[in-house]
């Protein structure tokens, strides 16, 4: 086995745990419906974080949708688990990575193939000097805004990132595995999908939100950076639940809180998806640790700089 297909993103435990799909049970869908379904946590668990992410920033499209899917949730998840059993079936992989091959024909024992045109070192610079604007500039806003949440999921996203790429029994933690496995997934895609000139790749996952109803693969692309912000923003307003008793008015508190959650990922769409597509390609280009270790490092340290400008730290 040669070096690349040595490395836990692409080892056959890793692949066959990706084209495995994970039954969805009417219970939780049920639960989620009701008590969160407004924030499209349901749609979230059924894997579909386009729509999930319209019925957060709508409101459950003003309680219509919501009711909706209340009334119609059983069927929702039937069609869903029918669904992913024929493809399961076929061999091809879940709705969510299905920009890929089917797994029979899935080969991943070499580099991807557009490694040879993509490979420089004028890259690596550019990628460097793009990391380190972004997280100068997420800091900065993030210090004077007060919300650092975004800071705070870069961070943990730039760890997950490396610990996943270079050591397998990060796969292996119960707390972080469903972090691991969101990015063998984002790794997987880029490992796919060419992702051309870097100046226009950092842009990608925000464009992509424009015109993701037209092309599968900006779907695929959006959903992963959505189910990311989204899953933390949520941990974030739960959070926040706390403070809102604190507030003379529960509503207030509660628009406040809502108002923040959205905040938080918008900031990690613009910040955190261009800075998680740049080191994800270039931890497939580099296989040399301590290229992609600097670049991580550079990324957190301009962070850390932009808050120290704004007297956040």
């Amino acid at each position: 086995m040669n070096k690349f297909s040595a490395d836990p993103d692409f080892s056959q435990q890793v692949i066959d745990d990706l084209y495995r799909y994970k039954h969805k049970y009417l219970l939780v869908a049920r639960t989620l419906v009701i008590f969160l379904g407004i924030f499209g946590a349901h749609r979230f668990y059924m894997n579909r974080p386009l729509t999930a992410t319209l019925m957060l920033l709508s409101a459950g499209g003003i309680f219509v949708w919501w009711f909706y899917d209340v009334m119609q949730i059983k069927n929702i998840v039937n069609e869903r688990n029918r669904a992913e059993k024929e493809r399961l079936a076929a061999g091809e992989p879940p709705t969510t990575l299905g920009f890929l091959p089917i797994k029979q024909s899935l080969k991943l024992d070499e580099p991807p193939a557009w490694v040879s045109k993509r490979s420089s070192r004028s890259r690596v610079y550019g990628t460097l000097f793009l990391l380190c604007l972004v997280g100068f500039v997420l800091g900065t806003v993030s210090g004077a805004s007060g919300t650092l949440e975004p800071s705070i999921i870069l961070f943990i996203f730039i760890v997950a990132s490396l610990t996943a790429a270079r050591w397998g029994f990060a796969t292996r933690i119960p707390i972080v595995a469903g972090l691991t496995r969101w990015v063998h997934r984002l790794r997987l895609y880029y490992y796919s999908v060419d992702p051309g000139n870097i100046w226009l790749l950092g842009l990608r996952p925000l464009y992509g939100v424009f015109i993701a109803p037209f092309f599968k693969k900006s779907r695929a692309e959006v959903g992963l950076y959505l189910e990311l912000s989204v899953f933390f923003s949520l941990v974030f307003f739960i959070s926040d639940l706390l403070e809102i008793l604190q507030y003379d008015s529960l509503w207030a508190g509660i628009s406040l809180a809502i108002a923040e959650l959205i905040q938080t990922i918008v900031y990690t769409l613009i910040f955190v998806a261009p800075i998680g597509a740049l080191l994800t390609t270039q931890i497939l280009l580099s296989r040399k640790d301590w290229i992609i270790w600097v670049l991580g490092a550079a990324c957190l340290f301009f962070i850390y700089l932009g808050l120290a400008v704004v007297g956040a730290v």
